[in-house]
C-alpha cells in the first residue's frame, strides 16, 4: 500500500460545518411530543397566547407558570408594525429627495440601519421555527424576544425624540422624560402584578375571586 498522510482524509472546515448542521437537523426532527405533553406553535409566541406550566395543577399545589409579561409582549408586537411604518415612511422621504436637519438625518440613519439589523436578527431567530417538524416550546421564542425588545427601545426612543419637530427643545425633552418614565413604571407595575407566576403561588385558580391572580387571566388560553 502507498504511504500517504492521514491529513489527506481530514475534512475541511466547511465540510465539518455542513455535517454538524445535518446531524443537528436530523436530531431535532426526531424530537416528537410525548403523550399529553403541552406544546406550542410559533404563532402563539408573539401574542403570548399560551405559557408553560412548570409545576402544580390543582389549588393545593405550589404552582409556577412561565408566561411573558403581557404589557411588554404586546408592546413589542405592536412596535414591529410601528417600526415598519416609520421605516417605510423614512425611506420614501429619502427617495423623494427630502431635506432634513442633521439631527433628524442621524435619527433616520439609526432607524434604517440599526433597526434593520435588529429586525433581521428577529426574523432569523423566529421564522425558521415555522419550517421545523420537531416539538416546539414557549421558551424557543426567547432569543427572538430579545431582538424584539431591542427594536421596541430603538423605535420608541426615536419616536419620542422626534417631538422636537413641533415642540420647543425644552418641552420636547420634558415629554421624552415623562413618557420614558411612564413606560418604566408601567413595566415595573405589570411585573409586580404577574410576579406570583414566576415566584410561585398556591391557593385558588385565577377564575376564583379569592385567587392571588384574580382578574389577571386576560386570555382564556392562559392556564393558571
Amino acid at each position: 500500500l502507498p504511504n500517504i498522510s492521514l491529513e489527506v482524509l481530514k475534512p475541511s472546515f466547511l465540510e465539518i460545518l455542513l455535517e454538524s448542521h445535518i446531524v443537528m437537523l436530523r436530531g431535532n426532527s426526531g424530537l416528537k411530543p410525548k403523550d399529553h405533553e403541552v406544546t406550542s406553535k410559533p404563532w402563539h409566541w408573539p401574542i403570548n397566547y399560551q405559557g408553560l406550566r412548570f409545576s402544580g395543577v390543582n389549588e393545593s399545589d405550589y404552582r409556577v407558570y412561565l408566561l411573558g409579561n403581557p404589557v411588554i409582549w404586546w408592546l413589542n408586537l405592536s412596535t414591529i408594525g410601528l417600526y415598519s411604518f416609520m421605516a417605510c415612511l423614512a425611506s420614501l422621504c429619502i427617495q423623494r429627495g427630502a431635506e432634513f436637519q442633521e439631527r433628524v438625518r442621524e435619527r433616520i440613519d439609526v432607524l434604517l440601519q440599526g433597526g434593520s439589523q435588529i429586525m433581521l436578527g428577529y426574523i432569523l431567530h423566529y421564522l425558521p421555527f415555522y419550517c421545523m417538524g420537531r416539538i416546539l416550546y414557549y421558551h424557543h421564542y426567547f432569543p427572538a424576544m430579545l431582538f424584539s425588545s431591542m427594536l421596541t427601545g430603538l423605535t420608541w426612543d426615536i419616536l419620542l425624540k422626534s417631538c422636537d419637530w413641533f415642540l420647543s427643545p425644552l418641552v420636547a425633552r420634558k415629554v421624552y422624560i415623562i413618557c420614558v418614565g411612564t413606560l418604566i413604571l408601567l413595566f415595573a407595575y405589570s411585573f409586580w402584578l404577574f410576579s406570583p407566576l414566576a415566584y410561585g403561588m398556591i391557593g385558588p385558580l385565577a377564575h376564583d375571586p379569592k385567587s392571588p391572580m384574580a382578574g389577571l387571566k386576560w386570555m382564556e388560553s392562559w392556564e393558571f
